[in-house]
């Protein structure tokens, strides 16, 4: 009688350990949107994506671009976007399978788990590709274009925002020259 309730005991326990740890992780998995991604590179967050800069004809002309320069940015926008509609297609698909895992009794660990990874890899890709559409920008951008857009960016921040402050640092000590000890 004493070991069925100890082999109860710990399996409550394991069960409870795994919900304490797994699920507050997969419910942030499963959260609409794509979390921290939308918020730092484009989308629903504060900032337009570096490629969709072509649809602002005053950026446009802010930035002194070239038709070439527009048509190279537009195509490289399209086609960033067809690639992240298919991730989050992706995504959409696996959060499914998270909570079809999750309303199993029992639930499955195994498939659980694999899923948790399937997403994060997903997810993963996702950040990654907004890196390299961010890139794609800079190799568009002679660099008197590419000053003007982070110009651009941190007046978009304004004067409450951390980076704004860092660079006002930076340029009052660099107008100030070199120090002397």
């Amino acid at each position: 009688m004493n070991s069925r309730f100890s082999k109860r005991l710990g399996a409550g326990v394991m069960v409870l350990l795994t919900a304490v740890c797994f699920i507050p992780a997969v419910a942030g998995a499963a959260a609409s949107g794509d979390g921290r991604q939308d918020r730092g590179f484009g989308g629903k967050g504060c900032h337009r994506p570096a490629l969709g800069l072509w649809r602002d004809p005053q950026m446009v002309q802010e930035l002194n671009l070239t038709e070439d320069q527009v048509k190279q940015v537009r195509d490289a926008d399209f086609t960033f976007r067809e690639k992240r509609l298919a991730l989050k297609a992706q995504l959409q698909g696996l959060r499914l399978e998270m909570e079809k895992a999750f309303s199993d009794n029992p639930i499955d660990d195994a498939a659980v788990l694999s899923t948790a990874e399937k997403i994060s890899d997903v997810r993963g890709k996702l950040f990654l590709q907004a890196i390299e559409s961010r890139l794609s920008v800079r190799k568009l951008l002679n660099a008197d274009q590419i000053k003007k857009l982070r110009l651009h960016a941190m007046q978009q921040k304004g004067p409450g925002h951390k980076r704004f402050h860092r660079r006002q640092r930076m340029e009052r000590l660099d107008d100030q020259g070199p120090r002397e000890n």
